[in-house]
This record gives structure tokens, sequence and C-alpha cells, in this order.
């Protein structure tokens, strides 16, 4: 998977700069931007669609079914190119392969989550996807540098679109285990959107998210000038400038490895958005391409670093019914925001000219980052585990058999609950819409008024009504004041229902083997 992966973002890159340089050629700079905002505004406008399709379905049929139409497509992009085939098939091809793209980064994201067992494996689990993504920002370019030349921009699409079929053949066999603890995602797209909004740590980060891309999408257009204009480059310039990137984007995940397993996230947003956006900003009032590339390098690094940290960020702070949609509908938002700052760059040029256009863009991130410094910092806070709550749960017996990662999920998702003496925390034959742990106190358990047992500090109750959607067996008062960690039914269900472990404990312990 992690191969495949790799080969894709190479893919993604190469062709991406082989269709923009065809572009330009042909047309210039506003040739370079309509392009681009042809294939990303069908993107991202499918991308909802898209994700909720791949979310009701295996993660590797989506991968295998997007890698598929992905090599398809840019084989006939290619042939087209390579054949001065008419400007609209081209195009159109181009666009099936841009929208085919946006399949594969969500799926990968969100099952991310669902291997890693801890909150640091997830940290690394992101660092590793950023290595290869930034591996692939030098790899593409430089593939694309290396084959332009000899083939033309249509005889390096031809190549990637037979290396995305490749891709397709090394998933096709892969049977991934997602731990049985996933929960299911809305899969009617017009409530995507919905649900995003209603949520505020969607809301920010998608936000965020969407300001970068902003940036990205002016980036890919400018080092295009910055090769062809004023450095005064071939048509490899391009590619080379983007592999500075690449470079860069490599220091960036190392970095996050080494600084940021089981630390805040919000400072390495901060600090990798300040440091992508003023390093590019600078690149074109340097004057040799050393200096162009070496700010190039340090932009990279810092995007990467912004990158893995918002990532993790996303998967900590957001429930896991979510995540497929957030990252299909950030894949949306991606591409329109590329889309978008491709159209801002001829008019920036015309305003500012192609150096204060750098500028502008460069300062786009950082100031973003600055604004949503507040809200993000809370987010943070929300992430952490709560250490008490985490030793709690993870000695009852149902949720002991779950993977550490879902627990420290669970820790996040639950709440306290107090019950004064005397109270009725569950009756006999009501629905049941909550599971309990005891935190402190004791309550006592009848069942046709006949006492049964006494549960303490430590024990639970509630999971047979949730499990087998059945009313309550058993009434429990509290003997004592009772102070309570509580699950709500669908939370409880989502984690616990699919692990056939946790059913057998929660079903032994309906029978008495715990007592």
């Amino acid at each position: 998977m992690v191969l495949a992966f790799l080969a894709f973002s190479i893919v993604e890159w190469a062709t991406w700069i082989a269709i923009l340089v065809w572009a330009f050629d042909h047309g210039g700079l506003r040739s370079s931007s309509l392009i681009a905002l042809v294939q990303l505004v069908p993107a991202a406008l499918l991308a909802p669609v898209l994700a909720a399709w791949s979310g009701r379905r295996r993660p590797e049929t989506a991968l295998v079914a997007g890698y598929a139409t992905q090599g398809i497509a840019f084989l006939g992009t290619g042939a087209a190119l390579a054949l001065d085939a008419p400007y609209p098939l081209s195009v159109g091809l181009a666009c099936i392969g841009a929208v085919a793209i946006t399949m594969t980064r969500p799926v990968h994201n969100t099952l991310l989550p669902r291997i890693a067992r801890t909150a640091s494996e997830l940290t690394v689990g992101n660092a590793a996807s950023g290595s290869a993504e930034a591996l692939a920002v030098l790899l593409g370019p430089l593939a694309c540098a290396a084959l332009i030349r000899p083939l033309g921009p249509g005889g390096v699409v031809l190549v990637m679109g037979a290396t995305c079929l490749s891709c397709a053949i090394l998933t096709a066999g892969l049977r991934l285990d997602a731990g049985g603890a996933t929960q299911r995602m809305e899969h009617r797209p017009h409530r995507l959107a919905g649900a995003i909004l209603r949520h505020p740590a969607a809301r920010t980060l998608t936000s965020l998210v969407t300001v970068e891309h902003v940036l990205v999408g002016t980036m890919d257009i400018l080092l295009v000038a910055l090769a062809l204009d004023l450095l005064g480059l071939d048509v490899s310039g391009p590619a080379l400038l983007n592999a500075a990137l690449g470079v860069g984007g490599l220091i960036g995940a190392a970095a996050t490895i080494l600084l940021m397993v089981g630390t805040r996230v919000v400072p390495g947003i901060l600090f990798g958005g300040l440091v992508c956006g003023v390093a590019f900003a600078l690149t074109a009032l340097s004057p040799t391409v050393v200096t162009a590339a070496a700010l190039l390098t340090v932009s990279g690094a810092g995007k990467v670093f912004f990158d893995v940290s918002v990532r993790t960020l996303v998967q900590r702070a957001l429930p896991e019914h979510l995540l497929t949609a957030v990252f299909g509908v950030m894949e949306a938002l991606t591409m329109a925001a590329m889309a978008l700052g491709s159209i801002l760059v001829p008019a920036l040029v015309e305003i500012a000219g192609t150096r204060g256009a750098f500028v502008v863009a460069g300062l786009l991130l950082p100031v973003a980052g600055l604004t949503m410094a507040r809200p993000l910092l809370r987010l943070d806070t929300a992430a952490q585990v709560p250490a008490d709550v985490r030793e709690l749960l993870e000695h009852v017996p149902i949720l002991c058999v779950l993977a550490p990662r879902v627990l420290d999920r669970l820790a996040i998702e639950s709440a306290r609950q107090s019950a004064r003496r005397g109270t009725v925390v569950v009756r006999q034959g009501d629905r049941g819409d909550t599971f309990y742990v005891i935190r402190s106190g004791t309550a006592a358990v009848t069942v046709d008024s006949e006492p049964v047992r006494e549960l303490g500090t430590g024990d639970w109750f509630g999971e047979v009504a949730l499990l087998h959607d059945s009313p309550r067996t058993a009434t429990v008062s509290a003997e004592t004041d009772l102070e309570l960690q509580v699950l709500g039914r669908d939370t409880f269900l989502a984690f616990v229902a699919h692990v056939p472990r946790a059913v057998e404990a929660a079903d032994a312990h309906a029978r008495g083997t715990y007592r």
C-alpha cells in the first residue's frame, strides 16, 4: 500500500507539471491557469460524491478503482497530447484523471487512524505519509524533467498512466484489517458538507486547509513563470524547482517525527505555515537558481510540517464517523482552492508583477494561521487524551480488548455524569442509550425488584441493551452519590459492536462470569 501511494503521488506531480508545461507552450501563463482551473473545478465538485462512494465499499476496492481510472485517463491524455489531438479532447481526458485522483488520498488518510494503535503511532504514520508525499514531490518533478525532453509532455503522461495501472495491479490482492472498530459514515453527498459545517473542529481545519491550497494553486503557476521567465531555464526548469520543494518536504517529514511525537500539534501548524509562506515569498527576490532552490527547499519543509500537523489534528479531534466525510470534503476544497489560486495568479501578476505575486501568495498561510490560532489551540487541548479516563476504561473487560488508539478515542468522546444518592440511573424495561462506568460510589442492581448485586468503583453497566438493541434488563440505583463516565449509544456501538472479543466479554459479563 505504501509503495502504491508513493507511486500515486509521483504520478500526480509528474502529470500535473507536464500538462501545465504543455499548456504554457500553447498559450503562456493564462493558458496554464486555464487548464489548471478546468481540471480542478470538476474534481472539487465530484470529490464529495466519490468520498460517499468510497465509504460504501471496502477501502481496497476504492483504491484499486481509483488507480485503474487514473491509469486509463492518463493513458488517453498522454496519447492525445502526443498526437496533438483537439484541445477539448485533451483537456477532457486530463479532467477525468484529476477527478480520479480525488478518490485515493481520502481513503488513505482514513485508514491511518484505524491502523495506528496509539496517538504517537498515528503521528509517525502521518509523518511517514508526509515523507512519501515529499519524496514524490522530489521524484515526480525529476521524473518529469528526465522524460519531458526526449518524450515531450504527452510521453510523460503516458508513462505515468502505465504506472497508475501498475498501482491497481499491486493493490488488487490487498486485504486490510481495519480493526473492526469503525463507524459508518454518512453516504449522502449533500449531507457531507452539512455534517462538517455543524462541527466546529471540522469547520476550522477545513478552512485552514483551504487557505493552504490557495497558496499551492498559486505556487504551481508561479513556479512555471519563475523558471521560464525570470530565471530563463528550459522546459525542465519548473520540474526542477518543484523538486526542491520535495527535498524540503523530506526534511520537514523527518522533523515531524523527531519533534511532534506525543506532543501538541498546533505549534507545528503555526510554525510550518510561517516557514512555508515566508520562504516562498522570498523566492522570487532571489537572483540565482541556487538561492531560489534553497528557499523552495525551506518552504517545502515548512509545508510538510504544516500538512502532517493538520492531518494529525484532524484525526485526533474529529469523531471516527466523520473522518471519511471530512477528508472527502477537504479533497474537494483542496481542488477548489487550487483552482482559485491558479485564477488569481494572472491578476496578481498584472497588479504587482511576478515578484510581488510571490510575496502576496506567501503571506496567505502565515496570516491564516495567526488568525485561527486561538480556535486551533482549543482543538488541540480538547484532543488530548485524559489519562484518568483512559486508565478507568482500560480496566473494563469489554473495552480493554480494543486497540489502544480506540481506547484513546473513547476516553476523549466519553463524558462525566453525576447521580445523587437514591437516583435510578437505568430502569428495567426502558430503552438503553448509554453505557456507564463507575468512577466513584456504589450502586444496587435489581431485577424484577429483587436485589442481584452491588456495583462499585470501576464496575460498568448498560452494555446489554445497547449491543442487543433490547430493553434494559435490570434497574441500577445509586446507593451513594455516584460519579460516572458515560458513552453514548452511537459511539459505544461504533467502536465495540463489531469487535467479537468485546461482544463475547459483554455476554460473559451478562451471564455473571465476572461476578
